[in-house]
């Protein structure tokens, strides 16, 4: 009976508490704390997408900042799988290059333009050869022969520089 009754106690007073609190939590938003999320929120501006590609996979880095310059939100990620080679679809990685070198001939940049074509001519003619490294890779590490693992994978990034 004694334990009921501290209990009552206990959970009368952070009744209490929690009311006080939530009441002060309301005022300060002028009892309006849930229209506020109710609207959306539209803010105008610009997003500039980078991309690249290091040892370890690709990244992507995402910046949107507002007209006025006021909101500006970044989102960077990262992917990689645990080998360390591009897991990346070979014909999307050939198309985000083909787009990189239609910008590279908007802009004149005649010189990156050349370079960016010859790397997408080596990396077509090539193709079959990164697919069947590919699948002699993931048959090393189903067998856990991590040695010839570790002279394909690098065999790979040559190629797929």
């Amino acid at each position: 009976m004694l334990i009921d009754l501290i209990l009552f106690k206990k959970n009368n007073i952070m009744d209490r508490f929690m009311k006080k609190f939530f009441s002060d939590f309301d005022s300060f938003f002028n009892n309006d704390f849930e229209s506020m999320f109710n609207q959306p929120l539209r803010i105008v501006g610009e997003t500039k997408t980078e991309k690249g590609q290091d040892s370890s996979g690709t990244w992507t880095k995402k910046t949107f900042t507002s007209n006025d310059g006021s909101y500006r939100v970044t989102t960077f990620y990262k992917t990689s799988d645990s080998t360390g080679v591009n897991k990346t679809d070979l014909s999307t990685k050939i198309g985000d290059m083909k787009a990189e070198l239609e910008s590279y001939v908007e802009k004149q940049e005649f010189e990156k333009a050349a370079e960016l074509r010859d790397k997408i001519k080596e990396i077509e003619s090539s193709k079959e050869k990164i697919e069947n490294l590919k699948k002699e890779l993931e048959i090393a590490v189903r067998e856990q022969n991590f040695e010839k693992a570790i002279e394909i994978r690098d065999s790979l990034k040559k190629i797929e520089k």
